[in-house]
């Protein structure tokens, strides 16, 4: 069992009490259980709408590093795991103060999420297995400054949102979408979308208005296709040990930060 590891954009600290938020969330499991990771959305304080999605991951993110990326733009929110866009939530009119707008900082933090997060809060941390520690490696941030009034200033802002706008990450390509519904197909688990129930029956704008991929789903949002297993990841397991014992065996990834909790 495992605490909740947080990838994350945010302004609480600059704005308390209507801040923004950008969430990844690799959340623990019982041993020999797959992983989950959740992705979340807040705009100007909007917590009580929280739009939570969390999937299965295709692999043991223990064993070794995996790429978790955002690209945040003015039009919209593009979540990446391993270069796959697993989630896109695009900016409509009607989202109102709810899409994310104001200057963010980047988090990360280790946390005791179990109340809810390892089935509903039915499984806990368990202390014997700490500390609990996280490595990160090849962090790449890329953005635009907060603009000033100076004409210059506003002028290179320009520029570089138009660089952001038209950057790899941030284009969903005909390839890149179709990758996008494979995972979801395969490892959607919940998706606030078709959550019936958490909010009285209010389907968000952004969400998929002519309800086609419903019937997938139950009405508290949960997925009939995509169910947790037991069968873990004793494969990948075992190929990292190969792995690993095999001589000369390249690091790739040097370690530019590390999270420990007691």
């Amino acid at each position: 069992m495992c605490c909740a590891l947080i990838h994350q954009l945010s302004n609480a600290d600059v704005f308390p009490g209507n801040h923004d938020e950008v969430d990844f969330e690799l959340l623990g499991n019982r041993r020999g259980h797959e992983w989950r990771v959740q992705t979340n959305i807040y705009g100007n304080g909007s917590t009580s709408r929280g739009r939570e999605e969390r999937y299965l991951l295709p692999f043991d993110p223990t064993l070794r590093p995996h790429a978790y990326a955002v690209a945040w733009t003015p039009t919209a929110i593009l979540f990446y795991v391993d270069g796959t866009p697993i989630r896109e939530v695009v900016r409509v009119p009607a989202m109102g103060g709810d899409f994310p707008s104001k200057p963010m900082s980047v988090y990360a933090t280790i946390w005791d999420g179990s109340a809810w997060a390892t089935e509903g809060g039915r499984y806990k941390v368990d202390y014997a297995f700490a500390p609990f520690a996280a490595d990160f490696s090849s962090l790449v941030l890329s953005g635009c400054p907060v603009a000033a009034a100076a004409d210059d200033l506003v002028a290179a802002d320009a520029k570089c949102q138009v660089a952001v706008m038209t950057a790899d990450c941030a284009v969903m390509t005909p390839v890149k979408r179709a990758a996008m519904r494979r995972f979801r197909r395969r490892y959607l688990l919940y998706t606030v979308c078709h959550d019936m129930y958490r909010y009285n029956g209010t389907i968000f704008p952004e969400c998929d208005a002519d309800g086609s991929e419903r019937d997938d789903f139950h009405r508290w949002g949960e997925s009939k296709r995509v169910s947790p297993s037991s069968r873990g990841y004793k494969q990948q397991r075992a190929d990292m040990a190969v792995a690993v014992a095999a001589p000369g065996r390249p690091d790739t990834w040097p370690a530019i930060g590390t999270l420990r909790v007691d």
